[in-house]
């Protein structure tokens, strides 16, 4: 089996109008892909702090409502 390559980049900007729709434009083409690990829904908010700041997530913490 063959694994597939990953590029993981990490930036820090402000966002503006026109650099969020730059951003939506890469999701909306698939070139960047929002990987999330865990939806947890708004009353458990503190359980997905605590599993964020315990560092066990591999993506990203989603609080839904």
């Amino acid at each position: 089996m063959r694994r597939r390559s990953i590029d993981v980049r990490s930036l820090t900007c402000l966002p503006d109008q026109d650099r969020l729709a730059e951003l939506a434009a890469l999701l909306a083409s698939g070139e960047v892909e929002v990987i999330i690990e865990k939806s947890y829904p708004l009353g458990e908010a503190a359980a997905a702090v605590t599993h964020m700041l315990g560092h066990h997530a591999r993506g990203e913490i989603a609080i839904t409502h």
